[in-house]
């Protein structure tokens, strides 16, 4: 059975927390004997611990998520090995109970590797910085907090491990290879664990299934490891003795890869099943938003001014689009490019102040393209977020040349927009609740919700507006609303 967190989970933070205390509980276990429970235990802990650190190294920029990682495998790696070793020996017991001598010869070797890898897991527990781990563990929880357990974000990140994990699904299908199924494996186990850590409303669900099929690939891996083991021209057997443990060992092998293919291949694939209820089509677009937020909060010094940024150049962005203004339309992809930059335009700060728009450029352009999201989108995004203050789109910057017409006119307006919306809440203080614009003729007329009019906010405004009436082809007036 899986070690288990002491209190029921809450929040990411507490599910969290809960895992790295179970690591240092179960570390003084494993020290204590290094029995199978106990290292099993020991390994758990540390796997969930790891599996939910896995889905911030890519969000966070700081330290401290690697250098978990990197402690955390140091004593994982060899309490794998131990493990194997013991998983080895109790199917030596179960293929010949009566411990011919092949079974003999083989459990005298596992047995000796067994003495080996319990010299290693001792000197890796008492390598294992248990002062760090603490330090982590009070720390990186509170970071953990961002990503809510069932909501878009998880849901997007649980899409992306089926991905991985389905594509390995289907190449072992067609080869058939037990080196395929081993990875297959793998692919199953870290979308197990992302459903276990970040969707546990699914979980309750899809579990039995989860873990029976990752044990039955895991049984295939161990009988293989087994075959090789006991066929290798290392250990002395008869011949005889040898034809029957691979016929056993293929028997047993066989039953369980019939077993997972039952389950999980043909149009009532378990895995066609479980993908049926994760978002799909304009749901993974925004769930990959919501990852792309996420992504962004850990960067930006201030997410809640990118986050009142967003939401102003929104409203206006809807209300140009409602006039048909400057090719703008409501609904369109374009609105979700204006957003994701407006919440990322500041992630550049995170590596200094001075041309963080470039930065932000960059590291939103060297992102993977989300899962329902194309690659033009990010690009035309990273511009936007490029020109939300400083220098003007100029057909001799390489990356904005490169464009379209029509899509150069899309970056000047919502880069525009995003100017000016900036610019209202220059302050941080969401003082400038927001933005109604009257579309004339010949002119555009914003009344700002809490904007004053006074220096110098209005002329830093008045100076981002620049690049919105060159969009919108008229003089833009800003007024004081209610």
């Amino acid at each position: 059975m899986d070690a288990k967190p002491k209190e029921p989970h809450s929040q990411t933070d507490t599910r969290f927390a809960q895992w790295m205390a179970a690591v240092l509980d179960q570390h003084i276990e494993a020290g204590k004997a290094l029995e199978a429970e106990a290292i099993h235990d020991l390994r758990v802990a540390l796997r969930r611990s790891l599996a939910m650190a896995e889905a911030f190294v890519a969000l966070d920029p700081g330290p401290a998520w690697r250098d978990m990682r990197r402690q955390g495998r140091r004593l994982f790696k060899p309490l794998g090995r131990l493990r194997d070793v013991q998983v080895l020996e109790e199917w030596v017991k179960r293929i010949d109970p009566a411990e011919g001598p092949l079974a003999r010869t083989v459990l005298a070797q596992l047995e000796e590797s067994e003495g080996n890898q319990q010299r290693a897991v001792r000197k890796a527990l008492g390598r294992f910085s248990r002062r760090r781990w603490k330090l982590w563990a009070e720390h990186l929880p509170t970071r953990a907090r961002r990503l809510p357990l069932d909501g878009a974000a998880a849901e997007y990140l649980a899409v992306e491990q089926w991905e991985r994990a389905y594509a390995l699904h289907r190449k072992a299908a067609r080869s058939g290879s037990l080196a395929s199924f081993h990875r297959a494996r793998i692919g199953l186990k870290k979308f197990r664990y992302t459903v276990e850590n970040f969707l546990p409303a699914r979980s309750s669900e899809w579990l039995e299934t989860l873990k029976a099929m990752q044990d039955a690939l895991g049984e295939v891996h161990d009988l293989d490891l087994l075959r090789r083991m006991a066929l290798s021209r290392s250990i002395a057997a008869a011949a005889e003795e040898r034809r029957k443990w691979k016929r056993q060992i293929a028997a047993l092998t066989s039953e369980r890869i019939r077993a997972y293919r039952a389950k999980m291949s043909g149009r009532r694939s378990q895995w066609l099943a479980w993908r049926k209820t994760l978002p799909q089509n304009s749901e993974l677009a925004a769930a990959a938003l919501a990852w792309l937020e996420l992504w962004a909060s850990f960067l930006t010094p201030d997410p809640a001014h990118a986050r009142h940024v967003a939401k102003l150049s929104l409203e206006l962005y809807d209300q140009i689009a409602a006039a048909g203004l400057s090719g703008a339309q409501p609904g369109e992809r374009m609105r979700r490019v204006l957003e994701i930059a407006a919440l990322a335009h500041d992630v550049g700060r995170a590596r200094g102040a001075r041309s963080h728009h470039k930065r932000s450029y960059r590291m939103i352009s060297g992102l993977k393209t989300p899962l329902g999201w194309s690659r033009e989108e990010i690009q035309l995004a990273a511009l936007v977020a490029r020109y939300h203050r400083r220098a003007l789109p100029q057909i001799n910057q390489a990356a904005f040349a490169r464009l379209r017409p029509d899509r150069r006119q899309k970056v000047i307006l919502l880069a525009g927009i995003l100017r000016l919306a900036n610019a209202f809440d220059r302050r941080h203080d969401a003082s400038v609740r927001s933005l109604r614009a009257h579309i004339g003729s010949d002119a555009i007329e914003i009344r700002a919700g809490g904007y004053t009019g006074a220096e110098p906010g209005a002329s830093r405004i008045a100076s981002a507006r620049h690049l919105f009436e060159i969009a919108c082809k008229r003089p833009v007036a800003v007024i004081p609303g209610t």
